[in-house]
């Protein structure tokens, strides 16, 4: 906590050393605490470990600059783009969302407008988000592969899957477009008619449809529900079932990558009780539905 209080006053010249209250908000990639001085709301992210390695931090402030700058994003007070200590302004009035009231009809449609604002925009984002490279890329910091590759008898049809998914998306022309990638429900923030996203730390040029599978994933959003978002996102007649599709793909991708992820922060003494188990035995369970399925159409051919 010193450390903190050594950070707020470096960076606060009105801190005389007790007129700041600070309270602790969590988080997993990081450590996010509220401070109040002075009447003013700031929040304080404390890098948490691997992420100098995990994430380009000159791309995450100049992302977040962009994205601000078309009013999706809170402002930014200080960023350090060496160590990843960022300060936003506390949007007043403001509330994060969570898993219920993430699927309140008019919370789905101020995210739709805000997700379709983005990905429509035309910023250019400073760097590509693509879930194949970053997964080469995490395998790479992670010291005990084993821990990956030998984690139980299921792991290398789940490799196997990744790697044919990796090969179709290669063969794809997809048309980037500016995506935030990690829509957890506690990344956005409603304020009245206006919804924000924030913590850019994952943000590049992506698939728009990789956005919109991480929403439905980690809000477990049912059929009824994403055909509703959809609706508001779309505006127009779309294919849901050719849409829906790919979204798995791309869903049981984030789950490997995070799995992986979550191994990282393992070696590294970060432990989050049950994520990487629910993280892999999803994975495991949607590769052995498309391997069925896979096998159920061959079978009908002969």
């Amino acid at each position: 906590m010193q450390l903190l209080f050594n950070l707020i006053e470096k960076i606060f010249p009105n801190y005389n050393g007790s007129n700041a209250q600070v309270n602790f908000l969590g988080g997993m990639t990081n450590k996010n605490y509220l401070i109040i001085l002075d009447n003013q709301k700031y929040v304080v992210r404390i890098p948490g470990a691997m992420t100098d390695k995990l994430i380009n931090r000159y791309s995450e402030a100049d992302n977040s600059i962009k994205a601000s700058n078309i009013k999706i994003n809170v402002e930014t007070y200080f960023f350090d783009k060496e160590t990843g200590i960022k300060v936003t302004k506390f949007l007043t009035n403001s509330t994060a969302l969570c898993h219920n009231t993430i699927k309140q009809r008019n919370n789905l449609k101020k995210i739709a407008d805000t997700l379709a604002t983005l990905h429509n925009s035309k910023i250019e984002l400073n760097n590509e988000f693509n879930v194949f490279e970053e997964y080469q890329h995490y395998l790479s910091l992670l010291k005990n592969k084993n821990a990956f590759f030998e984690y139980n008898s299921d792991i290398n049809d789940v490799i196997q899957l990744f790697e044919i998914f990796s090969c179709l998306n290669k063969q794809e022309k997809i048309n980037l477009v500016p995506c935030h990638n990690d829509l957890v429900p506690e990344n956005i923030l409603v304020k009245q008619k206006e919804c924000y996203f924030i913590d850019w730390e994952y943000s590049g040029m992506n698939d728009p449809l990789f956005d919109i599978a991480a929403l439905f994933l980690e809000s477990n959003f049912d059929l009824e529900e994403q055909q509703l978002f959809l609706n508001f996102y779309y505006k127009e007649e779309f294919n849901f079932l050719e849409l829906t599709e790919k979204i798995t793909h791309y869903q049981f991708c984030q789950d490997v990558l995070w799995f992986l992820w979550t191994l990282i922060k393992a070696e590294n003494n970060e432990h989050f009780s049950g994520y990487a188990e629910k993280r892999i035995e999803r994975a495991i369970k949607f590769m052995k539905k498309y391997s069925n399925k896979q096998q159920a159409t061959s079978n009908k051919q002969f």
